[in-house]
């Protein structure tokens, strides 16, 4: 197994924690107001698609040699996504401030920069929906706040994981201009700060959360 596989092992391995970490978020609060199951199940698939999509993505670097084949693969992620945002929004959860409405404009607007990549015009149309993707770990990052369990630390510290996302969204072009090369590894150290931090906020917000309920 080369550095580049086992990097990319770790860092969708911490991102599929923070989801199942916010999905026990989500269980908890289940279990205090009765939401039907369905949606538990529909965020489990959700999650399992993300994670198991973008690691096909990231390992086996397939958008250059295989576009077509990464565009099939890339809606694993893509549809695994709306699946994990879905129940939050009918729920009430899931609430969209300022801050974040901009955040959201800003990763949205990255997507232009990958019509300039040095990829294949599928490529550039895989590139485009995996930034989708991140749009929904900036949504379930937003979950954190609006809860009551969610220290002030807790909450800075995920602001400021979801602007190293939004960073990252703008650093991806060099991911494709660059694989593999030292500013792929620190585009890549970015993401795996965001994940990192998200990761511990969302651990310390379901500790506590447990010993409410």
């Amino acid at each position: 197994m080369d550095e580049h596989t086992l990097l990319s092992l770790v860092v969708e391995a911490m991102l599929l924690l923070a989801i199942f970490l916010v999905i026990l978020i989500f269980h908890t609060l289940n279990l205090y107001v009765r939401r039907s199951k369905v949606f538990e199940i529909l965020q489990v698939v959700g999650a399992l698609m993300v994670a198991g999509g973008m690691l096909t993505l990231r390992t086996t670097r397939i958008i250059f040699s295989s576009p077509i084949n990464a565009l099939f693969i890339v809606l694993f992620p893509f549809v695994g996504s709306l699946l994990i945002i879905l129940p939050f929004l009918i729920c009430g959860y899931l609430k969209i401030d300022k801050e974040s409405a901009l955040q959201i404009f800003l990763l949205l607007l990255s997507s232009v920069i990958y019509s300039f990549a040095p990829l294949h015009p599928i490529g550039r149309i895989v590139a485009t929906l995996s930034a989708f993707a991140l749009l929904s770990i900036i949504l379930l990052m937003k979950l954190l706040p609006s809860l009551t369990t969610c220290t002030r630390f807790n909450r800075n510290l995920v602001r400021l994981a979801s602007w190293f996302l939004v960073l990252h969204a703008w650093l991806r072009y060099y991911v494709f201009k660059n694989p593999q090369t030292c500013i792929y590894y620190g585009v890549l150290l970015v993401y795996f700060t965001s994940l990192l931090m998200w990761v511990y906020s969302t651990l310390r917000t379901y500790e506590i959360m447990r010993g409410w309920f």
